[in-house]
């Protein structure tokens, strides 16, 4: 009787025993790699130092220098001409828009990669007085006008 599958060689051994090491390893290497977006935003630093420029050639610039990308829409357009002065060293995304965007009608929210620029909602004047008290109810006492008794 042969043995067909099982040959007990030197090199078919050898060769075995790493076909088996690396089935058992190729689960772990194939385990993905993920950063979660607190980490990675707060590792990217900006530098950005403008002077007299418009809010869209900062944002350029930005997206030239960085991994972010921004957004904003048709009704924005209009709002990035305005001209501002920007000095920031290694500065977070969050703390870049807060400099740029301050005193402006815009707001900046991250997601990821890209930053998505929007008109900021009205706020509710604080200077209107609050609606009085809901006038009280007078029942007047006396007879009644139930005739059920």
């Amino acid at each position: 009787m042969k043995k067909l599958f099982f040959v007990r060689s030197g090199s078919t051994c050898r060769m075995l025993r790493i076909l088996a090491a690396a089935m058992l390893l190729l689960p772990v290497n194939l385990q993905p790699v993920r950063a979660s977006r607190q980490d990675a935003g707060a590792k990217s630093s900006l530098t950005v130092k403008m002077k007299d420029a418009t809010l869209s050639s900062v944002f350029a610039e930005v997206e030239r220098t960085s991994r972010y990308a921004f957004i904003y829409t048709d009704d924005v357009r209009p709002l990035l001409d305005r001209r501002v002065s920007v000095s920031v060293r290694s500065a977070t995304i969050d703390e870049l828009l807060s400099a740029v965007l301050k005193g402006t009608e815009l707001t900046g929210r991250v997601r990821e990669n890209q930053v998505i620029i929007s008109k900021a909602p009205a706020r509710k004047n604080a200077a209107v007085a609050p609606p009085p008290p809901p006038s009280r109810l007078r029942i007047p006492v006396g007879k009644s006008s139930c005739r059920g008794r």
